[in-house]
């Protein structure tokens, strides 16, 4: 039943993920290490564990290598302001598009360079288990571990990967996404072509172009709507009303977070929109208000 609803949400979605396939699809397998002292580290045959994740809703059954098949190997990095819940924001950067990452452990931040954006993402180290990465591979003919974003003794200090790749073509961000954290002053990211992501049970996702919602038609982030204003969002009872202007008219819809696919219950994990180093996850309570940039 799993495979059957995948299956549907594909063809739905088959347009989108041909427009943003990333040239950045392929796993580094060897990187430069900076240890605890400084010192420099050729590290190959590269094996990637805490830190990065599949990103199962972007695999290509047909596509030609494994990370294709399997979807890219992706580096998860917490937005620093997102949230004051363990769920916050989270920027998916394909690995193979990752060019290095340094981390300072005295200011508490990882810094992370990604081919073709000009300005390094940052993520906090202020949290134990986030913006942490962990990684194996040869080193000088011996099997090493390494570990990034964590205070212990052995930790590094950074890691670079040659032969890094930019993420596919990107167009102009769509949305202008407040971030519901009065602490930062609510700031205010950019995002592009929004869909729903549903998880359902042994963690199979399953992103879709719409949201279904408790009365009407389900709920289609396109060109008619231009804002998205959660309104109050009910962990307890799984519901999160949501006003949305479209065109003209503003009304209040109420969107299940829990909803029934193939047979099976799924729940609503949030909002993904394309940004320039990947993809963002917005967690529907993270957000403050969506709208669209004013024309020139």
């Amino acid at each position: 039943m799993q495979r059957r609803a995948w299956a549907v949400v594909g063809v739905v979605l088959i347009g989108w993920l041909a427009g943003t396939a990333s040239r950045a699809d392929d796993t580094p397998t060897e990187a430069t290490v900076t240890d605890v002292e400084g010192k420099e580290v050729k590290v190959t045959a590269l094996k990637f564990g805490t830190g990065t994740r599949r990103l199962a809703w972007l695999a290509d059954a047909a596509g030609a290598t494994d990370d294709a098949k399997k979807g890219p190997f992706a580096l998860e990095l917490r937005e620093p302001h997102s949230t004051t819940y363990a769920k916050g924001i989270i920027t998916y950067v394909p690995v193979g598009a990752v060019e290095s990452i340094k981390y300072d452990y005295d200011k508490q931040v990882a810094s992370v360079a990604v081919k073709g954006v000009a300005e390094p993402l940052a993520g906090t180290l202020q949290y134990k288990g986030i913006n942490v990465l962990s990684f194996g591979g040869t080193a000088g003919d011996k099997a090493a571990t390494f570990s990034g974003g964590v205070f212990t003794k052995d930790h590094i200090k950074g890691v670079a990967f040659p032969g890094a790749k930019p993420v596919g073509k990107r167009g102009p961000a769509n949305w202008l996404v407040q971030i519901e954290q009065p602490k930062a002053e609510n700031p205010t990211l950019k995002a592009s072509n929004f869909k729903f992501l549903y998880v359902m049970p042994g963690g199979v996702e399953v992103l879709t172009d719409t949201a279904t919602v408790r009365k009407g038609d389900p709920l289609k982030l396109d060109d008619a709507v231009t804002a998205f204003t959660p309104v109050a969002v009910d962990p307890n009872n799984l519901t999160a009303a949501i006003e949305v202007q479209i065109g003209n008219v503003e009304k209040i819809v109420i969107i299940p977070q829990q909803v029934e696919m193939g047979g099976k219950m799924a729940t609503l994990a949030g909002l993904v929109g394309e940004v320039d180093a990947g993809w963002k996850l917005f967690p529907l309570h993270t957000i403050k208000g969506m709208k669209r940039p004013k024309k020139d």
